[in-house]
């Protein structure tokens, strides 16, 4: 029986070549789409599930609330670790901290060899790290390659960058000219799919050496620059440890803050980390849920497009099976049989779909993640996982597709389909029609939804944000010689026709990391302070950013106490602060840890942080000295003429090694960097797009075969018009306007499902494109879009059909 189901199998896609191509495609590319999104999602997900301890280790977050207004900040201060080892005896059995001195990179070199770099990835850590994270040691004892100061563990590639092929085992690197540091271990590279990436590991204590304040420092409840980690004691759980930090916020944390201001503590489990945090300061780049729940959602629906194409391509073709199916049945066939066939056809020819789009995955692997900059490999995937896969799929998709054809087909009345005068009914028509009606509903959430999700990406990419960031090149400084000598740099720099302003802050403009601190306005008790941003700048710094003074005077040379006394603050601090009018607020004073400060001027609003954060109230400050000057000046902003740029970096560069030759020169260009923030709203648009375009292509194929199944059963009917004298264009609308009727009527059924899932989604953007402006539009533009493809697409019938001669659509008349 096999062998006959085999040999009708056969005769069938031999008949029918095109047909069977179309569905093979189909089904195929549908898997791979869903295969491709499967392994993203996985991949995700994926994110530090390597640790053994995983469900015991947390991470410890800080949440300062003031008049009702939450900041959630990864970070935390130097004192908790050991607070929470002291008072949560039985709860938490380990702590560690990991601290990157704030700085963007650090400066570490093989001082013997002249070899300097820039590490991205290095921190100060407590020795406990080796207990509570899985970083193998390749050479060196756990317990103790952190326990002195002046060590660090390093990662192979580190070793092998700083001393090539020597034992890097009690070899020393310098770290910013100021210490060295002894290579006590090799640590093995940690995963890809880890929140932290750290590629040099320093003892804590190694910063005794280079704070010389280090105990007072390390003492202050208000500064939170640290990652805190902890382990928790068997059976403690998450409830039981943030019941007990809730005595924190009081013991610890009221004495610094303002009675107005609250901060309280909780922990986050590791493995949420890179997918549920929306912490500001976070160690590294992080993912969306939201953004996978979306990815997840449009894999299952562009799978589901496939095998509504294949139900619709096997019922369009049963016409002319018919025959096949009343004989057999006239032979004695039964009707379980004849379902068997169908299903088994159907289950053959999604074996093949998946083969095929095994062979798609294997090949354009590379390309996907080239595009995502994910490193995905097939061999990460046991044989038992593809295995199961790829049984599940055959199976679900056998039955999911294959079921409705199978029954459809087996149910012909023998008289009837050997007659030829068999037809589907009222209701297949219906439901088929309803099935495309269903397809591109679906494709049309995915075209409006994408378009959205890239007039957001786009907004946010040129928004004006008040500040001009063109041909602006910042130069990381933080620790550098240079910043000690920032005045010679200056002068000698601007000597070059290709520079026009030089200045400094203390963060890049419009990134995601900004600094709070204590402030009591004018009006405000000391004990009524609360948390106020404030951005450190060097002089020129409105004039270099292009940010427009709208009352008062800018800092100025011309006054020497600026820096001890002067302020600027931007209208929304004097908005919030219900000062009236911009002009009114000169003279105002804030009361400052260390001095009060009297506003000499006002700046337009700019936007100092990330667009994802609402534009706040701001105090821009000079430092008051020099060792204010180093230690909150990170970065020089400096801005070309666009005279010769190259000329004018390599200008830049000569400067900068001929004072400090340690520290490699770097630099990036402020608008390219702004850009990057975006990568991840850029790569989900993206992303989107494509597989947008293949649901369409997928649906396209599912009106093909409702245009073959309708023609072929009105081939006597367009004979009968031709023959009454309708023209060729006639038959042709005829054909199309019933396909026409069925996108609209599911793009009304997308609009408010899109308009729903775009109202929750830009919920999470302060800066939001024109919802309804751009819903109408990208609503009109799919429709248009949807039709003209799809008329393209069934126009090979509908043309052939309208051009028929009548003899031959009524010979059996």
């Amino acid at each position: 029986m096999i062998n006959s189901y085999f040999l009708i199998l056969y005769r069938t896609a031999k008949r029918n070549p095109v047909y069977t191509l179309i569905n093979l495609t189909g089904l195929a590319v549908g898997i791979a789409c869903f295969l491709f999104i499967g392994m993203y999602v996985w991949d995700e997900f994926g994110f530090d599930t390597y640790h053994e301890q995983k469900e015991d280790i947390y991470r410890v977050s800080q949440i300062n609330t003031y008049e009702g207004n939450e900041t959630h900040s990864a970070s935390t201060p130097f004192p908790l670790r050991q607070a929470m080892l002291n008072d949560l005896d039985g709860y938490v059995k380990e702590a560690a901290r990991l601290f990157d001195m704030e700085a963007p990179n650090i400066s570490i070199g093989n001082r013997d060899d002249e070899l300097f770099y820039r590490e991205e990835h290095f921190y100060f850590s407590d020795a406990s790290i080796f207990n509570i994270f899985d970083i193998p040691l390749l050479r060196g004892d756990p317990a103790a390659v952190l326990a002195e100061p002046n060590s660090v563990v390093i990662t192979p590639e580190t070793a092998a960058r700083y001393f090539g092929d020597d034992d890097p085992i009690g070899k020393q690197l310098v770290y910013e000219g100021r210490i060295l540091l002894t290579v006590t271990g090799v640590m093995e590279s940690w995963p890809r799919q880890s929140h932290v990436e750290a590629a040099l590991l320093a003892s804590f204590e190694s910063l005794r050496n280079i704070w010389q304040n280090y105990d007072q420092i390390t003492e202050r409840w208000l500064w939170t620059p640290n990652w805190t980690y902890i382990l928790a004691e068997p059976g403690a759980n998450r409830e039981q440890i943030e019941e007990q930090l809730a005595a924190f916020s009081k013991t610890y944390y009221e004495p610094f803050y303002g009675e107005n201001e609250q901060v309280d503590l909780q922990i986050q489990p590791l493995t949420d980390i890179y997918l549920h945090s929306n912490a500001d300061n976070e160690i590294g780049p992080t993912g969306s849920f939201l953004y996978l729940l979306i990815f997840s959602a449009v894999g299952l629906l562009i799978l589901v497009i496939a095998c509504i194409n294949y139900i619709n391509l096997s019922t369009a073709r049963a016409l002319t099976r018919s025959k096949e199916v009343g004989l057999r049945k006239t032979l004695g066939a039964h009707r379980s049989q004849l379902t068997g066939q169908f299903l088994f056809e159907s289950f053959i020819y999604t074996i093949l779909a998946v083969l095929i789009s095994g062979f798609i995955v294997v090949n354009a692997l590379p390309y996907f993640n080239l595009f995502t900059g994910k490193e995905i490999e097939l061999a990460t995937f046991s044989w038992g996982i593809i295995l199961a896969i790829s049984v599940l799929i055959v199976i679900a998709i056998t039955l999911l597709a294959g079921f409705y054809p199978a029954t459809f087909l087996s149910r012909y009345s023998p008289i009837d389909a050997i007659k030829g005068t068999f037809t589907a009914g009222h209701k297949g028509g219906k439901l088929r029609k309803s099935l495309v009606v269903f397809q591109f509903s679906i494709t049309a959430v995915l075209i409006i939804g994408t378009s959205l999700a890239f007039l957001q990406y786009q907004h946010m990419q040129e928004k004006d944000m008040g500040f001009d960031r063109e041909q602006v090149i910042v130069v990381p400084a933080s620790m550098s010689l240079t910043i000690w000598y920032f005045e010679e740099f200056k002068q000698r720099v601007l000597a070059n026709s290709g520079v026009s302003q030089v200045s400094g802050s203390k963060t890049v403009l419009g990134s995601d990391t900004y600094f709070t601190y204590q402030i009591a306005p004018e009006g405000y008790g000391e004990q009524e302070a609360f948390s106020i941003a404030k951005l450190f700048v060097a002089d020129d710094f409105l004039e270099t950013m292009d940010i427009k003074l709208i009352a008062g005077r800018d800092f100025s040379d011309e006054f020497s106490t600026d820096p001890e006394q002067a302020l600027l603050i931007n209208r929304a601090m004097v908005d919030s602060m219900g000062w009236g009018k911009p002009e009114e607020a000169i003279g105002k004073t804030f009361q400052l840890a260390d001095k009060t400060g009297n506003v000499v001027g006002v700046t337009e609003d700019f936007h100092f942080a990330h667009l994802r954060y609402d534009l706040e109230p701001l105090i821009l400050d000079l430092p008051e000295s020099e060792s204010q000057f180093v230690s909150n000046i990170d970065y020089f902003k400096i801005r070309l003429s666009g005279a010769n740029t190259d000329d004018a970096l390599a200008h830049i560069q000569g400067v900068w090694d001929s004072i400090d030759p340690m520290h490699p020169f770097d630099f990036f260009f402020l608008d390219s960097k702004i850009e990057e923030m975006y990568e991840q709203e850029e790569q989900f648009s993206s992303l989107m797009g494509i597989f947008t375009i293949l649901a369409l292509g997928i649906g396209c194929l599912g009106l093909l075969g409702l245009a073959s199944y309708s023609i072929s059963k009105r081939t006597r009917e367009i004979g009968v018009r031709k023959a009454m004298g309708a023209t060729a264009s006639q038959i042709f609308y005829l054909l199309s306007k019933d396909y026409v009727k069925l996108i609209l009527l599911a793009h009304l059924i997308a609009l408010p499902i899109v308009y729903l899932l775009a109202t929750i989604g830009f919920r999470e953007f302060p800066y939001a494109i024109n919802l309804h402006f751009y819903l109408v539009l990208t609503f009109i533009s799919s429709i248009v879009i949807s039709i003209l493809i799809s008329l393209f697409a069934i126009s090979s019938y509908s043309v052939r059909a309208s051009l028929i001669s009548p003899v031959e659509s009524l010979r059996s008349e």
